[in-house]
Protein backbone atom coordinates (compact mmCIF):
# COMPACT_ATOMS: atom_id res chain seq x y z
CA UNK A 1 0.00 0.00 0.00
CA UNK A 2 1.08 3.71 -0.30
CA UNK A 3 2.77 5.53 2.26
CA UNK A 4 3.09 9.30 2.94
CA UNK A 5 6.12 11.08 2.06
CA UNK A 6 6.09 13.20 5.32
CA UNK A 7 5.22 16.91 5.99
CA UNK A 8 8.40 18.32 3.99
CA UNK A 9 10.31 21.16 5.90
CA UNK A 10 7.72 21.60 8.74
CA UNK A 11 7.86 18.37 10.60
CA UNK A 12 5.49 17.99 13.35
CA UNK A 13 3.87 21.44 11.82
CA UNK A 14 0.64 22.34 12.01
CA UNK A 15 -1.11 22.55 8.03
CA UNK A 16 -2.46 25.78 7.23
CA UNK A 17 -5.82 25.70 5.86
CA UNK A 18 -5.06 28.91 3.65
CA UNK A 19 -7.30 31.88 2.39
CA UNK A 20 -9.33 31.25 -0.76
CA UNK A 21 -6.22 33.56 -2.55
CA UNK A 22 -3.87 30.76 -1.06
CA UNK A 23 -5.56 28.41 -2.11
CA UNK A 24 -6.11 29.55 -6.17
CA UNK A 25 -2.52 30.46 -5.97
CA UNK A 26 -1.90 26.56 -4.65
CA UNK A 27 -4.12 25.16 -7.31
CA UNK A 28 -2.26 27.13 -10.04
CA UNK A 29 0.95 25.83 -8.79
CA UNK A 30 0.04 22.26 -8.79
CA UNK A 31 -1.60 22.84 -12.31
CA UNK A 32 1.62 23.67 -13.16
CA UNK A 33 3.10 20.46 -11.84
CA UNK A 34 0.81 18.64 -13.38
CA UNK A 35 1.80 19.63 -16.80
CA UNK A 36 5.47 19.34 -16.18
CA UNK A 37 5.09 15.79 -15.24
CA UNK A 38 3.01 14.89 -18.32
CA UNK A 39 5.76 17.16 -20.57
CA UNK A 40 8.55 14.72 -19.27
CA UNK A 41 6.66 11.66 -19.95
CA UNK A 42 7.87 11.05 -23.67
CA UNK A 43 11.53 9.74 -23.06
CA UNK A 44 11.56 8.58 -19.53
CA UNK A 45 11.00 4.89 -18.38
CA UNK A 46 7.70 5.49 -17.70
CA UNK A 47 5.82 4.73 -20.77
CA UNK A 48 7.38 1.17 -21.53
CA UNK A 49 7.15 0.42 -17.41
CA UNK A 50 3.19 1.02 -17.79
CA UNK A 51 2.28 -0.50 -20.97
CA UNK A 52 4.28 -3.50 -19.89
CA UNK A 53 1.97 -3.18 -16.88
CA UNK A 54 -1.33 -3.58 -19.14
CA UNK A 55 -1.62 0.51 -19.59
CA UNK A 56 -1.78 1.66 -22.55
CA UNK A 57 -0.86 5.38 -24.39
CA UNK A 58 -4.32 5.96 -24.42
CA UNK A 59 -5.00 5.45 -20.95
CA UNK A 60 -1.86 7.00 -19.80
CA UNK A 61 -3.24 9.84 -21.50
CA UNK A 62 -6.67 9.88 -19.85
CA UNK A 63 -4.96 9.14 -16.47
CA UNK A 64 -2.38 11.88 -17.13
CA UNK A 65 0.44 10.01 -15.81
CA UNK A 66 3.97 11.98 -15.72
CA UNK A 67 7.64 11.73 -14.64
CA UNK A 68 9.24 13.43 -12.19
CA UNK A 69 12.98 13.55 -13.36
CA UNK A 70 15.48 12.37 -10.93
CA UNK A 71 17.14 15.89 -10.48
CA UNK A 72 17.47 17.34 -7.28
CA UNK A 73 15.16 20.46 -8.28
CA UNK A 74 13.68 19.96 -11.55
CA UNK A 75 10.37 20.90 -10.46
CA UNK A 76 11.51 23.67 -8.68
CA UNK A 77 13.75 25.11 -10.76
CA UNK A 78 10.63 25.21 -13.59
CA UNK A 79 8.13 26.56 -10.83
CA UNK A 80 10.73 29.53 -9.46
CA UNK A 81 10.66 30.41 -13.65
CA UNK A 82 7.14 30.28 -13.71
CA UNK A 83 6.95 32.96 -11.07
CA UNK A 84 6.51 30.58 -8.29
CA UNK A 85 7.79 32.05 -4.31
CA UNK A 86 9.84 29.30 -2.70
CA UNK A 87 6.95 29.53 0.42
CA UNK A 88 4.13 28.47 -2.01
CA UNK A 89 6.06 25.42 -3.60
CA UNK A 90 6.99 24.28 0.03
CA UNK A 91 3.54 25.19 1.36
CA UNK A 92 2.25 22.52 -1.30
CA UNK A 93 4.74 20.04 -0.16
CA UNK A 94 6.05 19.85 -3.83
CA UNK A 95 9.50 20.50 -2.80
CA UNK A 96 10.97 20.42 0.97
CA UNK A 97 14.00 21.87 2.77
CA UNK A 98 16.94 19.71 2.70
CA UNK A 99 19.68 19.90 5.69
CA UNK A 100 21.60 22.62 3.76
CA UNK A 101 18.64 24.54 3.59
CA UNK A 102 17.81 24.33 -0.27
CA UNK A 103 14.50 23.21 -1.80
CA UNK A 104 14.88 19.28 -2.89
CA UNK A 105 11.75 17.80 -5.23
CA UNK A 106 9.44 15.79 -3.42
CA UNK A 107 9.05 13.43 -6.61
CA UNK A 108 12.33 12.12 -7.97
CA UNK A 109 12.63 9.40 -11.16
CA UNK A 110 8.95 8.57 -10.71
CA UNK A 111 5.56 7.77 -12.18
CA UNK A 112 3.66 10.19 -11.34
CA UNK A 113 -0.17 10.43 -11.55
CA UNK A 114 -2.39 13.28 -10.05
CA UNK A 115 -5.01 13.09 -7.23
CA UNK A 116 -7.83 15.32 -8.05
CA UNK A 117 -10.24 17.00 -5.93
CA UNK A 118 -13.95 16.75 -6.75
CA UNK A 119 -13.82 19.93 -9.18
CA UNK A 120 -11.01 18.31 -11.04
CA UNK A 121 -8.63 20.46 -10.08
CA UNK A 122 -4.87 18.86 -9.30
CA UNK A 123 -4.68 18.46 -4.91
CA UNK A 124 -1.97 16.52 -5.13
CA UNK A 125 0.26 13.73 -6.90
CA UNK A 126 1.20 10.13 -6.24
CA UNK A 127 4.43 8.65 -7.38
CA UNK A 128 5.33 4.97 -8.17
CA UNK A 129 9.19 4.17 -8.15
CA UNK A 130 11.10 2.83 -10.86
CA UNK A 131 11.93 -0.97 -10.58
CA UNK A 132 15.68 -0.14 -10.79
CA UNK A 133 15.19 2.05 -7.54
CA UNK A 134 18.20 1.20 -4.97
CA UNK A 135 16.95 -0.73 -1.93
CA UNK A 136 14.63 0.79 0.53
CA UNK A 137 13.08 3.05 -1.44
CA UNK A 138 9.55 3.39 -0.80
CA UNK A 139 8.09 2.02 -3.46
CA UNK A 140 4.59 4.57 -3.97
CA UNK A 141 4.94 8.51 -2.27
CA UNK A 142 1.96 10.83 -2.04
CA UNK A 143 1.72 14.49 -1.65
CA UNK A 144 1.75 15.21 2.12
CA UNK A 145 -1.05 17.33 3.05
CA UNK A 146 -1.40 20.27 2.07
CA UNK A 147 -3.83 23.45 1.78
CA UNK A 148 -4.93 21.46 -1.65
CA UNK A 149 -4.53 17.56 -0.81
CA UNK A 150 -5.79 15.80 2.37
CA UNK A 151 -5.55 11.86 2.36
CA UNK A 152 -8.24 11.35 4.58
CA UNK A 153 -11.14 13.01 2.57
CA UNK A 154 -10.09 12.40 -1.30
CA UNK A 155 -9.92 9.21 -3.62
CA UNK A 156 -7.65 8.44 -6.43
CA UNK A 157 -9.81 7.86 -9.27
CA UNK A 158 -12.57 9.42 -8.44
CA UNK A 159 -12.76 12.33 -10.28
CA UNK A 160 -11.78 10.42 -13.58
CA UNK A 161 -14.83 7.52 -12.92
CA UNK A 162 -17.38 10.70 -12.46
CA UNK A 163 -19.58 9.71 -15.53
CA UNK A 164 -19.27 5.87 -15.12
CA UNK A 165 -20.67 5.87 -11.77
CA UNK A 166 -23.36 8.22 -12.26
CA UNK A 167 -24.69 5.93 -15.26
CA UNK A 168 -24.33 2.90 -12.77
CA UNK A 169 -21.12 1.74 -12.73
CA UNK A 170 -20.32 -0.23 -9.11
CA UNK A 171 -17.35 1.44 -7.62
CA UNK A 172 -14.61 -0.91 -6.68
CA UNK A 173 -12.80 0.08 -3.45
CA UNK A 174 -8.59 -1.03 -4.13
CA UNK A 175 -5.35 -0.17 -2.59
CA UNK A 176 -3.39 1.56 -5.07
CA UNK A 177 -3.38 3.81 -7.78
CA UNK A 178 -2.46 1.51 -10.64
CA UNK A 179 -5.27 -1.11 -9.09
CA UNK A 180 -7.43 1.77 -9.59
CA UNK A 181 -6.39 2.06 -13.16
CA UNK A 182 -6.04 -1.60 -14.21
CA UNK A 183 -10.17 -1.66 -12.45
CA UNK A 184 -11.83 1.22 -14.36
CA UNK A 185 -9.85 0.30 -17.51
CA UNK A 186 -10.94 -3.28 -17.50
CA UNK A 187 -14.72 -2.59 -16.30
CA UNK A 188 -15.67 -1.47 -19.48
CA UNK A 189 -18.52 1.13 -17.92
CA UNK A 190 -19.86 -1.49 -15.41
CA UNK A 191 -16.66 -1.16 -12.67
CA UNK A 192 -14.42 1.96 -11.29
CA UNK A 193 -11.52 1.57 -8.86
CA UNK A 194 -11.30 4.48 -6.69
CA UNK A 195 -8.35 3.78 -3.91
CA UNK A 196 -7.11 5.85 -0.47
CA UNK A 197 -3.85 7.07 -0.84
CA UNK A 198 -1.70 5.96 1.48
CA UNK A 199 -3.99 5.15 4.06
CA UNK A 200 -6.94 3.64 5.93
CA UNK A 201 -10.61 3.87 4.14
CA UNK A 202 -12.12 6.52 6.49
CA UNK A 203 -15.90 7.85 6.33
CA UNK A 204 -14.99 10.37 4.76
CA UNK A 205 -13.76 9.10 1.73
CA UNK A 206 -16.82 7.02 1.49
CA UNK A 207 -19.12 10.08 2.13
CA UNK A 208 -17.54 11.60 -1.16
CA UNK A 209 -17.88 8.37 -2.83
CA UNK A 210 -21.91 8.39 -1.65
CA UNK A 211 -21.51 12.18 -3.26
CA UNK A 212 -21.30 10.73 -6.79
CA UNK A 213 -22.76 6.90 -6.91
CA UNK A 214 -25.99 5.86 -5.19
CA UNK A 215 -24.40 3.37 -2.79
CA UNK A 216 -27.46 2.36 -1.69
CA UNK A 217 -28.43 0.99 -4.85
CA UNK A 218 -25.49 -0.17 -6.67
CA UNK A 219 -23.59 -1.18 -3.53
CA UNK A 220 -19.52 -1.86 -3.39
CA UNK A 221 -16.59 -4.02 -4.17
CA UNK A 222 -13.77 -4.61 -2.20
CA UNK A 223 -10.86 -5.46 -3.95
CA UNK A 224 -7.45 -5.31 -1.43
CA UNK A 225 -5.46 -7.51 -1.29
CA UNK A 226 -5.39 -11.14 -0.05
CA UNK A 227 -2.43 -10.49 2.58
CA UNK A 228 -2.78 -10.10 6.25
CA UNK A 229 -2.52 -6.21 6.04
CA UNK A 230 -5.42 -6.28 3.00
CA UNK A 231 -7.29 -8.69 4.60
CA UNK A 232 -7.50 -6.72 8.31
CA UNK A 233 -8.23 -3.41 5.95
CA UNK A 234 -11.13 -5.22 4.62
CA UNK A 235 -12.79 -6.09 8.03
CA UNK A 236 -12.55 -2.02 9.17
CA UNK A 237 -14.04 -0.80 5.92
CA UNK A 238 -17.03 -3.28 6.65
CA UNK A 239 -18.89 -1.72 9.23
CA UNK A 240 -18.33 1.47 7.65
CA UNK A 241 -19.60 0.47 4.58
CA UNK A 242 -22.63 -1.02 5.91
CA UNK A 243 -23.77 2.57 6.77
CA UNK A 244 -24.38 3.18 3.06
CA UNK A 245 -25.27 -0.19 1.97
CA UNK A 246 -25.98 -3.60 2.41
CA UNK A 247 -24.77 -4.31 -0.67
CA UNK A 248 -21.29 -5.12 -0.03
CA UNK A 249 -18.57 -7.49 -1.58
CA UNK A 250 -15.39 -8.79 -2.21
CA UNK A 251 -13.15 -9.92 -4.69
CA UNK A 252 -11.57 -13.28 -3.87
CA UNK A 253 -8.06 -12.52 -4.79
CA UNK A 254 -5.32 -15.03 -4.43
CA UNK A 255 -2.69 -14.28 -2.34
CA UNK A 256 0.39 -11.82 -4.38
CA UNK A 257 -2.43 -10.77 -6.68
CA UNK A 258 -4.07 -7.41 -7.01
CA UNK A 259 -6.27 -6.06 -9.82
CA UNK A 260 -3.20 -4.16 -10.86
CA UNK A 261 -1.05 -7.50 -11.23
CA UNK A 262 -3.48 -9.27 -12.29
CA UNK A 263 -4.35 -7.18 -15.52
CA UNK A 264 -0.36 -7.20 -16.37
CA UNK A 265 -0.37 -10.75 -15.85
CA UNK A 266 -3.34 -12.25 -17.64
CA UNK A 267 -5.28 -8.81 -19.16
CA UNK A 268 -8.15 -6.82 -18.60
CA UNK A 269 -10.56 -9.39 -19.58
CA UNK A 270 -9.44 -12.01 -16.48
CA UNK A 271 -9.32 -9.04 -14.48
CA UNK A 272 -13.16 -8.38 -15.41
CA UNK A 273 -14.07 -12.09 -15.24
CA UNK A 274 -12.75 -11.50 -11.75
CA UNK A 275 -14.98 -8.50 -10.86
CA UNK A 276 -17.84 -10.53 -12.03
CA UNK A 277 -17.83 -14.12 -11.14
CA UNK A 278 -15.22 -14.08 -7.71
CA UNK A 279 -16.84 -12.24 -5.44
CA UNK A 280 -18.51 -13.21 -1.97
CA UNK A 281 -19.92 -11.36 0.80
CA UNK A 282 -17.55 -8.87 3.11
CA UNK A 283 -19.35 -10.15 5.54
CA UNK A 284 -18.00 -13.78 5.08
CA UNK A 285 -15.06 -12.38 5.66
CA UNK A 286 -15.35 -10.53 8.84
CA UNK A 287 -16.99 -13.45 10.06
CA UNK A 288 -14.33 -16.11 8.60
CA UNK A 289 -11.73 -13.83 9.93
CA UNK A 290 -13.10 -13.69 13.62
CA UNK A 291 -13.40 -17.66 13.18
CA UNK A 292 -9.60 -17.84 12.00
CA UNK A 293 -8.61 -16.29 15.17
CA UNK A 294 -10.24 -19.65 17.27
CA UNK A 295 -8.79 -22.15 14.78
CA UNK A 296 -6.43 -23.81 17.36
CA UNK A 297 -9.14 -24.18 19.85
CA UNK A 298 -12.77 -25.23 18.37
CA UNK A 299 -11.56 -28.90 19.05
CA UNK A 300 -12.67 -27.72 22.82
CA UNK A 301 -15.86 -26.65 23.78
CA UNK A 302 -14.70 -23.77 25.48
CA UNK A 303 -13.15 -22.98 22.41
CA UNK A 304 -16.35 -23.20 20.51
CA UNK A 305 -18.29 -21.34 23.04
CA UNK A 306 -15.65 -18.49 23.27
CA UNK A 307 -16.34 -18.27 19.44
CA UNK A 308 -19.42 -18.16 19.12
CA UNK A 309 -19.63 -15.42 21.35
CA UNK A 310 -17.29 -13.53 19.34
CA UNK A 311 -18.89 -13.96 16.28
CA UNK A 312 -22.38 -13.45 17.74
CA UNK A 313 -21.66 -9.81 18.81
CA UNK A 314 -19.98 -8.87 15.30
CA UNK A 315 -23.25 -10.96 13.62
CA UNK A 316 -25.48 -9.15 15.86
CA UNK A 317 -24.05 -5.39 14.51
CA UNK A 318 -24.66 -6.51 11.11
CA UNK A 319 -28.02 -5.31 8.96
CA UNK A 320 -30.73 -7.92 9.02
CA UNK A 321 -29.88 -9.34 5.36
CA UNK A 322 -26.68 -10.15 6.62
CA UNK A 323 -27.90 -11.72 9.72
CA UNK A 324 -29.12 -15.32 8.37
CA UNK A 325 -26.18 -16.66 5.93
CA UNK A 326 -23.90 -15.56 8.76
CA UNK A 327 -25.84 -17.84 11.10
CA UNK A 328 -25.93 -20.75 9.29
CA UNK A 329 -21.79 -20.12 8.27
CA UNK A 330 -20.90 -20.10 11.90
CA UNK A 331 -23.06 -23.02 12.67
CA UNK A 332 -21.23 -25.23 10.14
CA UNK A 333 -18.13 -24.02 10.95
CA UNK A 334 -18.91 -25.06 14.83
CA UNK A 335 -20.56 -28.14 14.06
CA UNK A 336 -23.55 -26.55 15.71
CA UNK A 337 -27.63 -26.89 15.02
CA UNK A 338 -28.88 -23.11 13.81
CA UNK A 339 -30.73 -22.85 17.12
CA UNK A 340 -27.86 -21.92 19.98
CA UNK A 341 -26.55 -19.55 17.32
CA UNK A 342 -29.49 -17.82 16.43
CA UNK A 343 -29.64 -17.80 20.37
CA UNK A 344 -26.45 -16.04 21.26
CA UNK A 345 -26.95 -13.45 18.48
CA UNK A 346 -30.34 -12.91 19.84
CA UNK A 347 -28.52 -12.32 23.41
CA UNK A 348 -25.97 -10.27 21.71
CA UNK A 349 -28.43 -8.13 20.16
CA UNK A 350 -30.26 -7.95 23.57
CA UNK A 351 -26.91 -6.75 24.90
CA UNK A 352 -26.28 -4.20 22.63
CA UNK A 353 -29.67 -2.51 22.66
CA UNK A 354 -30.05 -0.54 25.62
CA UNK A 355 -33.21 -1.04 27.65
CA UNK A 356 -35.74 1.84 28.21
CA UNK A 357 -35.97 2.50 31.37
CA UNK A 358 -39.32 2.11 33.71
CA UNK A 359 -42.02 4.36 33.74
Amino acid sequence: MSTDHGRGGRPGGPDRSGTDQDRVACARLTMLAAAFFRDRLPGSWVPNYLEARGFSPAVQARWHAGYAPAAWDALTHHLRAHGCPDALIEETRLACRSRRGTLIDTFRDRAVFPIRSPDGSVAGFIGRASERAAPGTPKYINSPRNCLYDKSALLFGLWEARRMLSTGARPVIVEGSLDAVAVTTAGRQRYAGVAPCGTALTLRHLQALSESVDLHAVGVLVGFDADPAGRRAAVRAYQMLCQFTDKVEAVNFQPGQDPAQIQADEGPDVLAEMLTTYTRPLADLVIDNELDRWDNWLRFAEGQFNALRATSELIAAMPPSHVGRQVSRVAIRLGMEHAPVTEAVTDALSRAVPHAPPR
